[in-house]
Order: C-alpha cells, then structure tokens, then sequence
C-alpha cells in the first residue's frame, strides 16, 4: 500500500511539474514589443508589420477580445504600465499567462471586438481534438497554402474557430480582394 501511495504521489508530482510550452515564443514576444525606433519623442522606424497581427486575450465576463498588438500597447501604456515593468513583460502576461484584463475598459465602446465562445464549437473542438478540428474547418489550396473553409462555417462561429486555431499557434491573415482567410502557422509568419 504504501509503496502505491508513493508511486501516485511521485506521478502527480511529474504531471504538476510538467511545463506548457507557452504560446508566444521568448522572440515572438521581442517582435511584437519592438515599438520601432523613437527619438525625442518622434517614431523614426515604425514597428514590424507582425505588429498589426490579430491578437486574443480575455477578459471578465468570460469574453474574449480580437486586437493588435498596437491596441495592447495603447492599453499597456494608459492602464497597466504602473502594474508591469515593460511592455514585453505585460504582453507575456496577456498572452502567455492568461492574464485577464478589467472589462470596465471596454464598455464605453465596441472596439475592440469582443465576443464569447460558441458553445457548438467549443465542444466539437474538445470531442475532435485539434488536427480533426483544424481538418474540419480548413482546407488546402491549389498552390498547398491552408484556407478556412468557409461553407462549414455558420454565422456566429467564425471569432471562436480562429481563437482555437490561435490558441494551436495558427494566425489567420485575410485577403480582403479575394474573401479568404489563409491559416499560417505562426512560426512562418512570424520569420
């Protein structure tokens, strides 16, 4: 008995001891923080374009919200400068750590989109797991890049598909022309 109550004990000790890797890499992160070269107050060299890269993170109320990287800075430098020593460090905590940030800052506006997950999709993402789920809802183009499939997808279900595709490090970029939302890894995006 005893040597089973020390067996379970060392067990739940790996599995609490076990690291998730974090969704946002040490350098992602630097990117997304590079603000661009500032002198005496005057941007010279505007941010990489990976700043403009939608954005999720939560906040009370169980909602989610779609951004930049430009809005979380805006949002770092009036709200949570004071409480995070860097930017990088307040992105870290929003989008690695789950930071959730008071939704008293949004009520006087609808920007940035907010939105709740929906129900439907949320259970056949945990029931499919995410290679089913990304199958299901993706396909791939003549020319081998990753669309989203949009004649499965039903209104009201097009913000929580692509926070579970974020939440797998896969950003959706759109070609406003043409109507498509490509699915890049974010490791070949962010290159």
């Amino acid at each position: 008995m005893k040597k089973i109550v020390v067996l379970f004990m060392v067990f739940c000790l790996l599995i609490s001891c076990e690291r998730k890797e974090p969704n946002f890499s040490e350098e992602t992160l630097e990117m997304l923080a590079d603000r661009g070269e500032i002198k005496d107050g005057i941007v010279r060299l505007p941010p990489p374009p990976t700043s403009f890269t939608d954005l999720y993170f939560r906040i009370d109320g169980n909602e989610i919200v779609l951004t930049n990287c430009n809005e979380l800075f805006f949002f770092y430098k009036k709200y949570y400068s004071k409480e995070f020593r860097s930017f990088k460090e307040f992105l870290n905590a929003v989008l690695n750590e789950e930071f959730v940030l008071d939704s008293n800052l949004f009520k006087k506006s609808s920007y940035p989109q907010r939105f709740k997950l929906n129900t439907k999709i949320e259970k056949e993402y945990f029931n499919l797991g995410f290679d089913k789920f990304l199958k299901k809802y993706s396909k791939e183009t003549i020319s081998k890049r990753l669309i989203l499939n949009r004649a499965v997808i039903n209104e009201g279900e097009h913000s929580t598909i692509a926070y579970f595709l974020y939440l797998n490090k896969y950003d959706i970029t759109s070609d406003c022309y043409l109507g498509i939302d490509f699915a890049r890894k974010r490791n070949d995006l962010f290159k």
